[in-house]
């Protein structure tokens, strides 16, 4: 790589690993999950939709891009963000972390039914198989961590990933009918809006916290963690090859482990590190065969 790429490489890295620490002290700092969640969008999305009018290059609005926009919005940014920032207030960061390095295991699945020109050959069948074995593995330990909930929290952060999946293959079958700027711009906004109001009225009893910390957390979620990593994805894209970009599945979890121990004190089993190593080879196997 280029010193230029290798540098935003190591930056997209470095960014998606703390978020999941971020995440999980301001959870525990007293900032409701969907409260949390829709603010990091609400300002993400404001900030775009600046740039769209800076720009005058408005998104487009026809059929096939509202229900882009819907699907991305409600199933990728409010359901599935919503159920992750819920669950995460009861199992590790690193945990969280793991089960979000399997993303692409499941987009591969909804791949093969959706798209006609995907086919399944032996090395993503193996990719899915050790993805599905350390995941079982993850599910199983889970009744050994303390928490009463933190089984559901595992099985929550799943489902999560499952109906993350599904507007991203829709998304990669019409990439050409929307821009990265709008679809963002869109749904991002669309998903402040949605997880606000369910945030009105299921967490009621709970008061946002806006500590010197938690204040900081929303800036570093919404500006580095929103905006910036998911430039920075895009644009290597045209930079490095899919087999580099596949290993962006490994690094963030593992840096996400190292400081979920050393500063929350969280501490996995060896069953639950292979579980989660198998998830992570899955992950970069099957991205290495695109």
């Amino acid at each position: 790589m280029r010193p230029q790429v290798l540098f935003g490489y190591i930056l997209l890295c470095f960014i998606w690993g703390t978020t999941w620490l971020v995440l999980k002290k301001s959870l525990m700092d007293g900032t409701p999950p969907f409260f949390g969640a829709g603010m990091r969008f609400m300002i993400a999305g404001s900030i775009l939709w600046m740039i769209i009018i800076y720009k005058k290059n408005f998104p487009p609005f026809d059929h096939l891009a509202i229900r882009i926009y819907a699907q991305f919005g409600i199933l990728n940014l409010s359901i599935s963000y919503g159920l992750t920032y819920w669950a995460t207030q009861y199992i590790y960061s690193s945990l969280s972390s793991i089960i979000w390095s399997g993303f692409p295991l499941t987009v591969a699945i909804f791949s093969y039914f959706m798209l006609p020109d995907e086919r399944m050959n032996q090395k993503k069948i193996l990719s899915l198989f050790l993805g599905t074995c350390g995941a079982l593995l993850v599910l199983f330990e889970s009744i050994n961590f303390s928490g009463d909930r933190v089984p559901l929290g595992i099985t929550i952060v799943m489902i999560a990933v499952i109906i993350a999946s599904y507007p991203s293959v829709y998304l990669k079958k019409y990439s050409n009918v929307v821009s990265s700027l709008h679809i963002n711009a869109v749904s991002q906004f669309l998903a402040g809006i949605l997880l606000l109001l369910f945030s009105f009225f299921v967490e009621t009893s709970q008061q946002m916290n806006w500590s010197n910390y938690n204040i900081f957390a929303l800036i570093y979620l919404t500006i580095p963690g929103s905006l910036v990593a998911w430039f920075i994805y895009i644009w290597l894209y045209s930079h490095i090859s899919m087999a580099q970009i596949s290993y962006i599945a490994f690094f963030p979890p593992l840096l996400a482990t190292i400081l979920g121990w050393a500063v929350l004190d969280e501490s996995l089993s060896m069953l639950a590190i292979t579980g989660g190593g198998l998830v992570i080879l899955g992950a970069v196997l099957i991205n290495r065969n695109e």
